[in-house]
């Protein structure tokens, strides 16, 4: 009795593992210009969740990856110029006051507390060097 072994044909699976990357790559694209066209938030969360793939999905795409960190940032530095143009109503002069008041103390606090440390640092390794 011979065995034979056939040569298994895997040519139809592999293409049609081509064929779903090559759509998932595109439904990513399609979501990620939508959502620029549309001026709506980009990050990992919002292009897995409209595109149907998961974050894992675009983490591990170095290119996909690379764009959503890239639109995200433009789009943080975005709404930071626009606060720079436009600051919030509710901070009048005063309350912009107070806080820089309430930060110079709480500088002035720590570096009290940092000479203080600083002080018993030197105490320490004198004692420590008196020891040896």
């Amino acid at each position: 009795m011979s065995e034979k072994t056939w040569k298994r044909n895997t040519s139809g699976m592999i293409a049609h593992a081509h064929l779903r990357k090559e759509e998932k790559r595109k439904r990513v694209d399609e979501v990620v210009t939508r959502l620029l066209r549309e001026q709506q938030t980009i990050n990992f969360h919002t292009v897995a969740k409209a595109a149907g793939v998961s974050k894992a999905y675009l983490y591990s795409q170095s290119d996909l990856r690379e764009r959503i960190e890239t639109l995200r940032q433009q789009e943080m530095e975005q709404a930071v110029r626009e606060r720079a143009v436009h600051p919030p109503a509710g901070k009048t002069n005063a309350s912009k006051d107070l806080v820089i008041l309430a930060k110079d103390r709480r500088i002035k606090e720590l570096e009290a507390e940092n000479r203080k440390l600083q002080q018993q640092l030197r105490t320490a390794l004198g004692k420590a060097y008196d020891r040896l």
